[in-house]
């Protein structure tokens, strides 16, 4: 039975809505589920590439105040897109790509924000992992000035294995980290590339910054150390635009 437009609570209508096409979110399934039921959810959902959030029942019972058999979803409202026929149809009309990947990023209106930018800046792309990432909700979608509905967001299982298919098909990614040794204004951002981005906690992991071509940092000066993740983004993506300007 539905909560509202945008939650879904028990094992059969969060299978039904996704057999009838709805796109998922969030899937949130209580650690300890099990029965034949729970597991044709699970084994639907890892075939139509959902995340699964195993979680205790108390955070389900947060999440949800109904019978909710220890499951619950969210539906997204927008369609998530796939990055790999996004890049083929680029590359087929002849466009140079241009995305932004973040990695870690879950604040809702940083998500939004970026998505703003990102939609200004020309970007063809948004790609957020499976896990880890800001929920698209009205709160995103309101800070983002409705620009989610303007730019394709892919979900992926892996940002590296993006990185790598991307690299393969001559896109450059620019890690954007504090320990780069060369600036934004020093690194070419023409040309096919995805520009990446981490949270302001916890950064860029260490493996996406090994795997990425390049990486640049924005120069600060004063007091002040850092930026807001998506004044950050903001910051390079637009530095992008003029170099390829």
């Amino acid at each position: 039975m539905k909560k509202d437009s945008q939650q879904i609570f028990g094992l059969h209508p969060i299978m039904e809505a996704m057999l009838s096409g709805k796109t998922l979110d969030k899937l949130f399934i209580q650690q300890d589920l099990k029965g034949d039921q729970a597991n044709e959810l699970k084994e639907l959902a890892r075939n139509l590439s959902v995340s699964i959030i195993k979680a205790p029942k108390e955070k389900l019972n947060k999440l949800c105040r109904f019978n909710h058999q220890g499951a619950v979803a969210f539906l997204s409202p927008i369609e998530f897109g796939n990055i790999d026929e996004i890049i083929q149809g680029l590359f087929e009309q002849g466009v140079t790509p241009f995305f932004v990947m973040l990695d870690k990023v879950s604040d809702v209106r940083n998500f939004g924000s970026i998505a703003r930018s990102a939609v200004s800046a020309g970007c063809h792309a948004i790609i957020i992992p499976h896990k880890g990432a800001a929920a698209i909700n009205e709160e995103s979608i309101k800070t983002s000035a409705g620009g989610l509905y303007h730019i394709p967001v892919c979900k992926v299982l892996s940002l590296g294995d993006s990185i790598k298919f991307m690299r393969n098909s001559g896109i450059r990614t620019v890690a954007c980290t504090e320990k780069a040794e060369s600036s934004i204004y020093e690194t070419s951002l023409r040309g096919p590339i995805n520009i990446l981005v981490g949270s302001e906690g916890d950064g860029i992991d260490p493996h996406l910054i090994r795997m990425s071509t390049d990486q640049a940092l924005i120069p600060m000066h004063g007091s002040v150390s850092s930026l807001n993740v998506a004044v950050a983004a903001s910051v390079v993506m637009f530095e992008a635009v003029r170099q390829r300007s």
